[in-house]
């Protein structure tokens, strides 16, 4: 593991994988957040992988927020092809999986690493990703600073979302809002890290 802070992200999963597939709803966003605004959180779809959370300050060569979207929606479908073959890596070995990155993107150099971890709600079945990458060189057009947010209203939109998940767990709606309430905790603990990092 060439970085640090994912190194730590990894650690972890390895932690909380001693009893088999680490739970998402068990994890602990602030543990998940080793790099804040460069974290996703993935639904594992058929054929594609969904952002419920986007790390507000990750890149692509879009430079744009892909949270809702899966890696089919990228602009750019070489990109695309190459997430959801780096993400599928993550499923089939069901453990951390980590890549060196290196491309152009019109003629800058665009070099970063990227690990999946895969997450499950208690069961076999890898339900979730949690992406962490961390930048070598990125082009500045790409950067995203990530938006300010109110943490009382991501507190209020966390809490609700976590009542909702526990009162329909079991079923497939209910492993979609897990997935959603997950991915509020992690913008919660993104923001309030992020905000953190602007004060000093």
């Amino acid at each position: 593991m060439p970085t640090r802070p994912l190194s730590a992200l990894v650690d972890y999963w390895r932690l909380m994988a001693e009893d088999g597939l680490p739970c998402l709803s068990e994890a602990e966003p602030d543990r998940l957040q080793v790099l804040p605004g460069r974290i996703h959180l993935v639904r594992v779809e058929r054929d594609a992988f969904r952002f419920l959370h986007y790390g507000a300050a990750v890149t692509n060569p879009d430079a744009r927020d892909m949270c809702g979207l899966t890696t089919r929606d990228y602009e750019d479908h070489a990109f695309g092809e190459l997430v959801t073959a780096h993400y599928a890596e993550g499923v089939s070995a069901r453990r951390p999986v980590c890549r060196a990155i290196r491309a152009a993107v019109d003629g800058d150099v665009y070099d970063y690493v990227r690990v999946v971890a895969p997450f499950g709600l208690g069961g076999d079945s890898v339900e979730f990703l949690v992406i962490g990458t961390e930048r070598i060189a990125v082009p500045a057009r790409c950067e995203r600073a990530g938006d300010e947010a109110d943490p009382e209203t991501l507190r209020a939109t966390l809490e609700r979302t976590k009542r909702l998940a526990r009162q329909i767990s079991g079923t497939e709606a209910g492993v979609a809002l897990a997935g959603i309430a997950a991915a509020a905790a992690l913008h919660f603990s993104e923001a309030m890290r992020m905000a953190a990092l602007r004060r000093d």
